[in-house]
């Protein structure tokens, strides 16, 4: 009997360190969680490789440009009908207010093409974000959801893989 219950409180406790890892990769994402353990590519090789004069690019591989470096394509303010459900279960209509900013690198295939498609990065944003809940925006995974479903998107309307990430400025629901 209290070997069941130690075996039950073992199960437990590995469950909720899996659970916390599975977390944290979610929220830093796989490949800087197993660059963290030491599974993933090493950066002093890719200095090397620099100082050598030896880019990625003569590698194969696209230059990988510093965060610093990347244009930024702000977006005009969006605002949209999202909707609730009161305590009554009635549903009701709320505003989703967003400012955002997509930062791309301008050394990827197809970037120049996300200027010209501004308009319709925007509409499929806006078709996404009407058709959220409120309950969809809680917390620090609703935040996590709006910006990797917008970036999945704009990197689908605009054929590329050039957008890097979505920035908030501004999320205010009404």
């Amino acid at each position: 009997m209290k070997v069941k219950k130690t075996l039950v409180i073992v199960a437990v406790i590995l469950l909720c360190v899996l659970a916390g890892v599975g977390g944290v990769t979610l929220a830093m994402g796989s490949d800087k969680m197993l660059s963290m353990v030491g599974l993933g590519q090493d950066t002093p090789a890719e200095e090397q490789g620099a100082a050598q004069g030896q880019g990625d690019a003569e590698a194969g591989q696209p230059r990988k440009a510093d965060a610093g470096d990347m244009p930024v394509m702000p977006f005009p303010e969006i605002i949209v009908n999202v909707t609730d459900t009161g305590i009554n279960g009635r549903h009701s209509s709320r505003f989703l207010k967003l400012n955002m900013l997509m930062v791309y690198d301008d050394t990827r295939e197809g970037a120049d093409r996300l200027l010209a498609r501004e308009i319709y990065l925007r509409d499929t944003f806006q078709d996404f974000l009407r058709q959220l809940h409120v309950s969809d925006l809680k917390g620090s995974q609703g935040l996590a959801l709006i910006k990797t479903e917008l970036l999945r998107r704009a990197r689908a309307v605009g054929h590329t893989e050039a957008p890097v990430e979505i920035l908030i400025a501004d999320m205010v629901v009404q």
